[in-house]
């Protein structure tokens, strides 16, 4: 997680337009580089992220579902967390050799073989397991580089607040997906919420409200080991796909 720290100022937005259709905001851009900067440069973090997501569960329609994630990371290669929500109460621990998936409801476990950083770990663990892990695309090195490849459309859409906090809005189009980060106007630059809408038939949303942003944290190394609880089951996840 750790990187250099660039710091620069906002300037006045305005609009490049490149290869015929693209359009991108200048000044969205740049506040999108200062998160991810700030993101790469930390030692540790933890947050809570409570998500809300759309899924076809009903011949009906869909059906909005939550969750609220605790996060504790240590760079590079330590990370726990805890999701309670609509799909139960888990718990994953991963120590740069194994993660560890934990239900609390059925007092069952796993240990899985996983990379030996955070970043290449999510997305093996994501392609393998199916398994998700909340807001980790903020966490990608690359996440800036991401969104310009692949939305042509990014504007800046001026200063909101959410809970309090005020934030620069951001939206970023393409022909499938609407995505919009509100990121904190203040020393840190941290998303407070993360917004993605689908842009098909049943319009499907994913949305991450980001609270208790602790930066760089005195974690101790305890809590990013697993300890299997009296009667506890080791069982085997399935893999979706091969590694």
């Amino acid at each position: 997680m750790k990187k250099s720290l660039a710091i620069f100022a906002l300037l006045s937005g305005f609009i490049l337009n490149a290869q015929g259709n693209e359009s991108l905001d200048t000044t969205g851009v740049r506040v999108l580089d200062r998160m991810a900067e700030f993101i790469g440069s930390l030692g540790s973090v933890s947050f809570t992220a409570n998500i809300s997501q759309d899924v076809s569960k009903s011949k009906f329609g869909l059906v909005k579902e939550y969750s609220k994630n605790e996060v504790y990371m240590v760079g590079p290669d330590k990370m726990h967390v805890q999701v309670n929500g609509s799909t139960g109460h888990k718990g994953y621990w991963y120590n740069g050799e194994t993660i560890v998936y934990y239900s609390f409801d059925e007092n069952n476990y796993s240990v899985i073989d996983a990379p030996s950083d955070i970043v290449t770990m999510m997305d093996s663990i994501n392609r393998t397991f199916a398994i998700e892990f909340p807001a980790a695309d903020i966490f990608f090195p690359g996440f800036v580089d991401i969104i310009l490849e692949n939305f042509p459309h990014i504007e800046y859409l001026g200063e909101k607040e959410v809970d309090g906090v005020k934030c620069f809005h951001i939206m970023a189009v393409n022909e499938s997906t609407n995505l919009q980060l509100w990121i904190a106007n203040n020393a840190f630059f941290l998303p407070e919420r993360f917004l993605i809408i689908h842009k098909d038939d049943m319009n499907k949303q994913y949305e991450v409200n980001f609270t208790n942003w602790e930066i760089n944290p005195d974690l101790p190394e305890d809590m990013f080991s697993f300890e299997p609880p009296p009667k506890a089951k080791n069982i085997a996840i399935m893999a979706t796909k091969s590694f």
